[in-house]
């Protein structure tokens, strides 16, 4: 999936939100700091982690999405 392969892990130093992105923005778009940098290995590995749950409850219906 070349998509998913070009987007980056992206954490802001300042609040810690961890993000994904195709190109690495000048500002957080959590707290709009500019201290946004490559997530390392391990905020990479708890990104996913998270996602994992949440797609998991979305697909459970414990998490309800509007739209």
């Amino acid at each position: 999936m070349k998509g998913v392969d070009s987007m980056k892990i992206c954490t802001c130093e300042s609040c810690r939100y961890t993000f994904c992105c195709r190109i690495l923005p000048n500002s957080c778009p959590d707290c709009g700091k500019k201290a946004i940098r490559i997530a390392n290995n391990k905020e990479i590995s708890e990104y996913h982690k998270l996602q994992a749950i949440l797609a998991e409850e979305i697909r459970t219906g414990l998490y309800a999405v509007s739209g």
